[in-house]
């Protein structure tokens, strides 16, 4: 059985982070579990490692061609957001993200103003869920506006791409459709809008007739906290029954050299949730 021991030794180890990934599929995902790793230990080569790791992820942004959460701008500036905001860097993302990133990452949002395809609908949810984090933990007032703006004007986007999709959004993949919810569902108690509210109902409504549902591992919680938010009983009781009937075994993994991100069980990923306790707000994240 793997231990978050294990895991930090092989990491901090490792000497090939020049050929890994950017972002939470690479290097950002090694830093955030060293940094999470030295502040549950206090173990100062884990702090070392994981601002070299940082650094070399700030260093090189140029050199970075996109900008979702998995190996973009968008996954080293949420790593920086959370290091900072949890005060475990000595960085304030106040004045070093909108100066260094978030322009870029808007004007990539607002590229096109019809859904072109489903990777233009993922990268969007990236860069808006991206913008939320930072609309909820920004101490910044004037920062806040813009993202309330932002977010807004994302949510007005959305909704024309539904209407150009139409039914046809039943088709798309539904881990697309989960993590539209997911992102959506992280302004449920903080932000009002009655698009908000539709587009949970449209999306929970889409994936419910997605035949990718009765797949297992698929987390439809968000699902079923979206369903209970827009009070639909009859999608919320389905939901429940998938989700009774899909639970399984926990699986044991093992260390990959090849896969060292957050996603599908990377060695990162797998670390922090050793480590991490059920009310941390990474494991909304992970999950």
């Amino acid at each position: 059985m793997l231990s978050e021991k294990d895991i930090y030794t092989f990491l901090l180890n490792n000497k090939n982070h020049e050929s890994w990934d950017s972002g939470l599929n690479g290097r950002s995902a090694v830093s955030l579990f060293l940094f999470c790793y030295y502040k549950l230990n206090n173990d100062i080569n884990a702090h070392n490692k994981g601002i070299e790791l940082l650094e070399h992820e700030i260093n090189n942004l140029n050199t970075i061609k996109t900008a979702d959460l998995y190996n973009g701008l968008c996954g080293v500036a949420w790593t920086i957001n959370y290091l900072s905001t949890n005060q475990i860097i000595e960085i304030d993302n106040d004045v070093f993200l909108p100066e260094l990133l978030e322009i870029r990452l808007k004007d990539l949002f607002f590229t096109h103003e019809k859904l072109i395809s489903e990777e233009h609908f993922e990268l969007n949810i990236d860069i808006l869920f991206y913008f939320i984090e930072r609309f909820l933990t920004t101490n910044s007032e004037s920062l806040k506006n813009e993202y309330q703006i932002f977010i807004s004007q994302s949510l007005i986007l959305f909704t024309h791409f539904f209407y150009q999709l139409d039914s046809n959004l039943s088709h798309f993949k539904l881990k697309n459709l989960v993590l539209f919810v997911k992102t959506l569902n992280l302004l449920v108690d903080n932000f009002t809008s009655p698009l908000l509210d539709s587009l949970l109902l449209q999306s929970i409504q889409f994936g419910v007739k997605n035949e990718d549902i009765k797949i297992q591992n698929i987390n439809l919680s968000h699902f079923l906290k979206a369903s209970l938010y827009v009070n639909n009983e009859k999608i919320y009781n389905k939901l429940n029954k998938l989700i009774l009937k899909n639970k399984s075994k926990k699986d044991n993994y093992n260390i990959s050299k090849k896969n060292i991100g957050i996603w599908e069980h990377g060695c990162s990923y797998l670390g922090l949730k050793l480590i991490l306790d059920e009310q941390s707000s990474l494991q909304y994240f992970l999950d």
